[in-house]
């Protein structure tokens, strides 16, 4: 009897374990498939969201993390507003100058030979802002041409050669004079040079790769600005 008592009290005591471990059971059937539903929508949206991104969408978020500035989607254009601060620097180099400053004054004649150093940063002006639009798989809408942004000094110039005139002394004024003509030799030199070619490589190359796939084989339909 007591064999037989112990047996229905033992099957009874697991069908209440059983009974009590079933709700949680379910709570976590139905949480795991929450997550799931959850997870699975967010991946859709995502994709969605990927796939349906247009050529223009996605050039002007390029455009904006090329020029660190907001490019906004007007209908099927991408749209750079006009700022009063706008200069974006893409190539930078370093150069050395060397100019002769002579003067004469009553036959007296006074020589002075200065060279300095100098950074050259390249780039281009984004204050005017601009549109650019994707027609026939290329950019529709003119590249703004890049000019030389800075010529600044490295260090102290150096004076090669200085020769003082009978009457005609050389001066401070001198030295700064030679130092003014230094940097806009040094300017000038940069502006001959390929150094806005190389910006505007360079440029076309980054929006390119912000692009991914969708900028491939990219041009700009009318090139450059004159």
């Amino acid at each position: 009897m007591s064999t037989a008592k112990d047996s229905a009290s033992s099957v009874e005591e697991g069908s209440k374990h059983r009974g009590s471990r079933l709700p949680g059971t379910i709570l976590a059937v139905f949480g795991g498939m929450t997550m799931l539903m959850i997870t699975g929508v967010g991946c859709f949206y995502f994709l969605y969201e990927k796939a349906a991104k247009g050529p223009v969408e996605m050039m002007a978020e390029a455009l904006s993390g090329v020029f660190g500035t907001e490019v906004v989607v007007s209908g099927s254009t991408a749209v750079l507003a006009k700022s009063e601060i706008g200069e974006l620097a893409l190539v930078q180099r370093k150069t050395q100058a060397i100019t002769k400053f002579q003067t004469t004054w009553m036959g007296s004649e006074k020589t002075l030979i200065v060279r300095a150093d100098f950074v050259v940063k390249a780039g281009f002006d984004l204050s005017e802002g601009g549109q650019w639009g994707i027609l026939d798989g290329k950019i529709d809408g003119p590249l703004p041409r890049a000019k030389v942004l800075s010529v600044e000094p490295v260090g102290d110039f150096e004076v090669y050669y200085a020769d003082n005139g009978a009457i005609n002394r050389l001066s401070p004024q001198d030295h700064a004079r030679a130092f003014n003509y230094l940097k806009n030799q040094a300017r000038q030199d940069a502006q001959r040079s390929d150094i806005g070619k190389e910006a505007e490589r360079v440029l076309l190359r980054r929006i390119s790769d912000r692009m991914g796939a969708a900028g491939e084989g990219l041009t700009w339909q009318n090139g450059v600005l004159p």
